[in-house]
């Protein structure tokens, strides 16, 4: 049980949030630079390499955990 609230809190939280930042980043952009919307993919980018690295870290500690 104590397994699975630690990948709810420090994996499941962390990437939703991470995705509704960069929903809010590209709604942004997109209003903002309407001709250069592919801009939009500069915070896709950062907030999938912010998730897979924090994920890989959290993913280490549960194995070593269990």
């Amino acid at each position: 049980m104590k397994k699975k609230i630690n990948i709810m809190l420090n994996i499941v939280i962390p990437t939703a949030v991470a995705y509704i930042v960069f929903f809010l980043l590209y709604y942004l952009f997109e209003k903002t630079f309407f001709e250069y919307r592919w801009l939009g993919i500069i915070p896709f980018l950062i907030v999938t390499g912010f998730v897979i690295l924090d994920n890989r870290k959290e993913w280490k500690m549960l194995k070593q955990q269990g």
